[in-house]
């Protein structure tokens, strides 16, 4: 029984933060709300409707997966990131991608939330992309 209770203790964190959004999700949320509304939360529920484990889950991959394109991005790799978001952009949203990324107003920061994006799959191609641009 004792094994029990700590053991439920222990996964208490866990089992918490499984079901809200982490730092990064809400960082963004508050930071950027319109935007956060507008894109992530909105392509989440698209995509999971009222399963809202799955909404919470896919919006926190979603930040995640943003923030670390920013910290592995660099201007001489600007070029890959604009096709990864040109091919992982949600179908329907060109041409408004297209001129979110040719603003020249604004934050910059801003404006790349703004997208609208499957932020795993760019940071993939990215990921990907680069590696195999590292290699030779």
């Amino acid at each position: 029984m004792k094994k029990l209770l700590l053991t439920i203790i222990l996964l208490m964190p866990v089992l918490i933060s499984a079901q809200g959004l982490d730092s990064y999700a809400s960082y963004l949320k508050n930071k950027y709300p319109i935007e956060y509304e507008r894109t992530i939360k909105k392509h989440a529920m698209d995509k999971w409707k009222d399963n809202y484990e799955m909404v919470v889950y896919e919006i926190n991959e979603q930040a995640d997966a943003w923030f670390g394109l920013l910290e592995e991005l660099e201007p001489d790799n600007a070029a890959i990131f604009y096709k990864a978001i040109k091919k992982w952009g949600y179908k329907g949203y060109e041409s408004s991608n297209r001129e979110t990324l040719l603003k020249k107003d604004g934050s910059l920061l801003k404006n790349l939330f703004s997208l609208h994006c499957n932020w795993n799959m760019v940071k993939y191609e990215f990921d990907n992309q680069l590696e195999s641009k590292n290699s030779f």
